[in-house]
């Protein structure tokens, strides 16, 4: 099978020969998941910091008279985002001597390419995949402009907002009860959190698709399967509901080839952008001056959780 690159090295093209039967396949790339299961504020650019309200309440004895009770607080967390974009050119006279030339347009002046939709649609979710990458692998020591989830939820005794649950690595053969059994190990995440953790509606666990792959076949082994695996359409993103809560199970690609799974409330996994579409927009235009078609997008994000004095998020610690 021929094979070009989109940046059209044609190299690996040999001259033409009659491929017009060929269709090109792209590839089926995970979008960005993690904002699907975040708080994402909106109209971000550079940093911002973000406001976020928690409050408790005591309540009294009825008396008269007034006495002060309760709390209620703003934290803030700063949410620094990193501007970044995908410029690329496309020379269509490239195509000539390959077996593309017969997909263009009559005549030299060519203002568009084979295949656009399928360049743009493989753009759109290669831009989505490296976000979902970065919200969680970020890291301010290696270049970025911010730490990512994985690095702000590693259990550290500085950190009284992420409780360590010692975990071990999910094992296929762990009975459950034992060290290494998934379904096991995610009961000792939620035990980590701090009570008024606990009694929260939102929460949700984020671990590797391979980890992932193991929860659901523990599931599968106690018989969990029917009730707790929300979605099991291998061509989307599969969700669990951990057995007996209201815990979500999300699969991300920000966390394979690692062990770490976090827990953590939906409204604290906070990630700003400028607009939610920006990684879906972009430009691909003819360009006169340059006689060539061009791709632009330009896109920001970032990601923080808040910083509270009670363990709201758990990590396995690995």
């Amino acid at each position: 099978m021929k094979k070009s690159n989109f940046s059209y090295d044609v190299s690996a093209i040999t001259g033409f020969t009659d491929q017009e039967g060929g269709m090109l396949l792209s590839k089926s790339l995970v979008g960005a998941t993690t904002p699907q299961y975040a708080n994402v504020r909106l109209g971000i650019k550079g940093t911002q910091a973000i406001n976020l309200l928690d409050s408790s309440i005591a309540v009294q004895d009825g008396d008269c008279g007034w006495s002060q009770s309760g709390t209620t607080t703003f934290t803030q967390v700063n949410l620094a985002t990193c501007a970044k974009r995908v410029n690329e050119s496309f020379c269509p006279s490239a195509l000539y001597d390959t077996y593309q030339s017969k997909l263009l347009a009559p005549g030299q002046t060519e203002e568009t390419i084979p295949f656009e939709g399928m360049i743009a649609d493989l753009k759109v979710k290669q831009v989505q995949e490296y976000v979902e990458g970065k919200l969680w692998n970020a890291t301010v020591a290696g270049g970025d402009c911010f730490d990512g989830f994985e690095a702000l939820l590693t259990p550290d005794v500085s950190k009284d907002y992420v409780a360590d649950s010692n975990g071990t690595a999910f094992s296929a053969a762990a009975a459950y009860g034992t060290a290494g059994n998934p379904i096991t190990e995610v009961d000792g995440l939620i035990n980590a959190l701090a009570d008024d953790a606990m009694a929260r509606e939102d929460l949700v666990v984020f671990m590797s698709y391979a980890n992932f792959r193991l929860y659901v076949q523990a599931l599968t082994k106690e018989n969990f399967y029917k009730d707790y695996l929300k979605d099991a359409n291998i061509t989307g993103n599969l969700i669990a509901q951990h057995p007996n809560s209201n815990v979500t199970i999300v699969p991300t690609k920000g966390l394979n080839g690692n062990d770490q799974v976090v827990i953590g409330p939906k409204e604290y996994f906070v990630i700003g952008m400028d607009l939610m579409s920006d990684s879906e927009q972009f430009d691909i235009w003819w360009s006169r001056d340059n006689d060539e078609v061009r791709f632009r997008s330009n896109f920001n994000f970032g990601a923080a959780v808040p910083q509270f004095d009670i363990a709201y998020f758990a990590s396995n610690g690995l």
